[in-house]
């Protein structure tokens, strides 16, 4: 029922609304003075996690000399909507009742981990955004050394036809580009022919069109290059998160958007929610129908065992130490969600954002959407994952 355009703009209304909606209204309340001198941990954390998955991503190409999108795939997990449905199912088996604060319900707790999950997206979505599209664009690279070898090697080998040799005696007709300039440049090797078409010269007889002089004002214009290489860089996510930042950080404004009486609450905060929690559902559905409708091919055995030993057993493995050791040793929060989110945030599959990043350099889609399918494949282990994050949380608490 759906097309490769309809799934592709669905997609791009949940990254460029849907999130950042999501991200305004659950990380805002959270984004408060005193609660980002607690949780400072996450996004730290997550940021780190992702510098590590990257490293093995290229040692793996150093030593096995895999392609560049699996150094993207072994560094970004899936942190956004994975999560926030694994949170869901635990709610309804129980789980996080061990995970909340004394006083904390069921819904509360979910509530804050959302905010939690999405504090930490952030951080991951800026960071790939800056540099998958680069790393990506390595293998079209590669790939066009490649074809451009092999050609070179063709080209020295093959003799040339006796047409071709023919028509490489014509000589070609030189144009003086001051008098003719306004016309098209024809192949010299039409002359001559038989039938020879009448020439066409649509875009010189097209009416020029009538474009403003926008430019800034000049006694602001030395901040021109600078701003708009920054506003190139945002992206929408990273937007709503910075609106999130002034409207919690403020309390005139997180008292006017965040609280239930105010006077805003219910025609602005309350739409953005709708519209936020729009996400979650649709962006599983277009992971789906995009997985089915991008040509898959074999992404090697090779790369994809380097990216899912990655992703799967050493980062979960990192993380379940990293929380071991640190966790209710007064380094940072004592709270056991937080520190099971941080056993939750580097595990899992590799994210989504891989084939929309794929899509837009438009290099290594089939490869790419063949690992994701196999990745998701074994997001069950997930379970394992979770199980084993449980149970260094309750040895970590009992350290209180």
């Amino acid at each position: 029922m759906m097309d490769h355009d309809t799934v592709k703009r669905i997609s791009s209304l949940c990254a460029k609304v849907f999130l950042p909606c999501l991200i305004v209204v659950q990380m805002g309340p959270e984004l408060t003075a005193d609660n980002l001198s607690t949780l400072w941990i996450l996004p730290v954390w997550g940021l780190v996690s992702t510098i590590i998955g990257h490293l093995l991503g290229w040692l793996a190409q150093a030593v096995l000399r895999t392609p560049s999108w699996v150094i993207v795939a072994a560094g970004r997990p899936n942190t956004s909507a994975l999560p926030l449905l694994l949170l869901q199912s635990l709610e309804t088996t129980g789980v996080l009742e061990l995970l909340g604060a004394d006083g904390e319900s069921v819904s509360q707790t979910l509530h804050r981990a959302k905010s939690l999950i999405l504090l930490n997206v952030v951080v991951q979505q800026a960071f790939t955004f800056q540099t998958a599209p680069s790393l990506l664009e390595r293998d079209a690279t590669k790939r066009a050394r490649r074809d451009s070898a092999g050609d070179a090697e063709a080209g020295a080998t093959d003799e040339l036809s006796p047409a071709a040799k023919h028509a490489s005696n014509i000589a070609p007709i030189v144009q003086d580009s001051e008098h003719v300039g306004l016309l098209q440049d024809n192949d010299a090797r039409s002359y001559g022919s038989s039938s020879q078409a009448e020439p066409d010269y649509p875009s010189a007889l097209e009416p020029i069109a009538e474009e403003p002089d926008i430019h800034w004002p000049r006694s602001i214009g030395i901040f021109e290059k600078p701003l708009k290489k920054i506003a190139m860089t945002m992206s929408p996510p990273l937007i709503g998160a910075i609106i999130g930042l002034i409207l919690g950080i403020i309390p005139p404004l997180h008292e006017l958007f965040y609280s239930e009486g105010s006077a805003l609450y219910t025609a602005v905060t309350q739409s953005a929610k709708e519209l936020g929690n729009l996400f979650v559902a649709l962006q599983m559905f277009t992971v789906g129908a995009e997985l089915a409708l991008v040509p898959n091919c074999h992404p090697g055995y090779i790369p994809m065992g380097c990216a899912l030993l990655v992703r799967f057993l050493i980062m979960p493995g990192l993380s379940l130490l990293f929380v071991w050791l640190t966790a209710g040793r007064g380094l940072y929060v004592d709270d056991k969600l937080v520190w099971f989110l941080l056993v939750l945030i580097p595990a899992g599959p590799s994210a989504m954002l891989l084939a929309n990043v794929a899509e837009l350099v438009n290099v290594d889609q089939g490869p790419i959407a063949g690992y994701l399918t196999v990745s998701y494949v074994f997001s069950p282990l997930m379970a394992v994952v979770c199980f084993l994050g449980l149970f260094v949380v309750d040895s970590a608490s009992k350290r209180l």
